[in-house]
């Protein structure tokens, strides 16, 4: 798999409200991308890393949302197959729409989030 499958699996269940999913996916691929940069040195696999890195810092509440569309640059310039640097900022603008409403709606703070608030409990 690649960061954008990673990606998809995220924004899916950000959108299903499955916060606890999203999050184990961004720390297993945090893990594999680190490890994999560890054994190539592909500057790919460090930006994937970094890029799950600052997803989880958002819904972590410790980064901003818009901080997201900052990484367009890097990501379209690592050859991430399909996304020139056109494509990712497009890609992550909305990236960024589906965490606002997830973050609305769920009032998300990882690891932990409010599920009152959404009507799940």
């Amino acid at each position: 798999m690649n960061v954008l499958t990673d990606l998809e699996i995220i924004r899916s269940a950000v959108l299903s409200g499955e916060v606890d999913d999203a999050w184990s996916r961004i720390k297993k691929g945090t893990e594999k991308y680190k490890f994999k940069f560890s054994l190539t040195r592909k500057e790919k696999y460090k930006v994937s890393a970094d890029f799950l890195t600052q997803i989880g810092s958002i819904l972590s509440g410790k980064a901003p949302v818009d901080s997201l569309t900052g990484m367009a640059d890097s990501i379209g310039k690592c050859g991430f197959s399909q996304f020139g640097e056109d494509a990712a900022t497009e890609y992550l603008s909305n990236m960024v729409y589906y965490l606002r409403i997830m973050l609305d709606r769920y009032n998300v703070r990882m690891p932990a989030f409010d599920a009152k608030r959404c009507g799940d409990l």
